[in-house]
């Protein structure tokens, strides 16, 4: 799990022109840092100084150091309220990792979530049910997908909608603190086929990975921070080779989840959809 987290994270960075764009290429992790260190501009591809020391670390280790890179893809259209990225990461036990990008501090990322509240689907979601069918057809591997924050939906989300074959490949499913579902993806048969094999985590006051609707279990990990900060996956706890596990969210995750689930249960979807478009357009 903990493995899970830190290839989520390093999806966030803008490996662009470093990592290939297209299945079959490779590049060592190792190799791929000592690239992004040297750009001019690196400034403007990474989301937070902790992704920076993150990749730094991941590139010394001998872990890390010689995970194979592949298929970076990353897309921003704002004109479609798309935003989406996803990194293929080779493992030494013939596995592949999909880690998916969380949202990124644009406005497009964050109207495209809100979107999420009463669309059935939205651009990134069908993105990376696309990414996982190429990277499935160019790698006969077994399969893990991941992410943190929106990237754990849109991984959970193209399990679900993947054809039974490709779901026999995927091992897991990891979802950091991802938002969940509207009604209509709870009783999908691929959903439902992919719950057992779930792995969602929340920190103890989780507010977004509560958001919507979830039908598999979760762990809670403890977090150095409060309230909404717990969301920074760089503030989980950590010991030995996994989370620090609590029993159960705080009495105050427990508020936030039912105040917002029943706020939005009692709106219906036109007026979800109409809330969301008058939001952003006024940021």
């Amino acid at each position: 799990p903990v493995d899970a987290l830190i290839f989520s994270e390093l999806s966030y960075l803008g490996f662009g022109g470093i990592v290939p764009d297209h299945p079959g290429q490779t590049i060592p992790l190792r190799e791929a840092a000592e690239v992004f260190f040297t750009l001019p501009n690196k400034e403007q591809v990474y989301r937070v100084k902790a992704d920076l020391r993150l990749l730094k670390a991941c590139a010394q280790t001998l872990r890390f150091g010689n995970t194979e890179l592949t298929f970076f893809r990353e897309l921003f259209l704002p004109h479609e309220e798309t935003q989406f990225a996803a990194l293929g990461c080779l493992l030494d036990d013939g596995t592949a990792f999909l880690a998916f990008r969380g949202t990124d501090y644009s406005l497009v990322g964050w109207k495209e979530d809100f979107n999420m509240s009463f669309a059935d689907s939205v651009p990134a979601q069908r993105e990376a049910l696309g990414y996982t069918r190429e990277f499935a057809d160019a790698y006969p591997l077994l399969l893990r997908l991941g992410g943190h924050s929106k990237g754990g939906n849109v991984a959970v989300y193209a399990a679900a909608k993947a054809e039974p074959t490709l779901q026999q490949r995927i091992l897991a499913v990891y979802n950091n603190d991802g938002p969940g579902f509207t009604d209509t993806l709870m009783g999908d048969p691929g959903y439902l086929a992919m719950v057992p094999r779930i792995r969602t985590y929340i920190p103890q006051s989780s507010v977004i990975g509560m958001l919507l609707e979830h039908d598999e279990d979760y762990t809670v990990v403890e977090s150095s921070e409060k309230g909404l900060m717990q969301h920074d996956g760089f503030s989980w706890e950590v010991k030995g080779p996994g989370f620090v596990r609590l029993g159960s969210v705080t009495r105050q995750g427990r508020h936030h989840d039912l105040v917002l689930k029943e706020w939005v249960r009692q709106m219906p979807l036109d007026q979800r959809e109409k809330f969301v478009e008058g939001l952003f357009s006024l940021l």
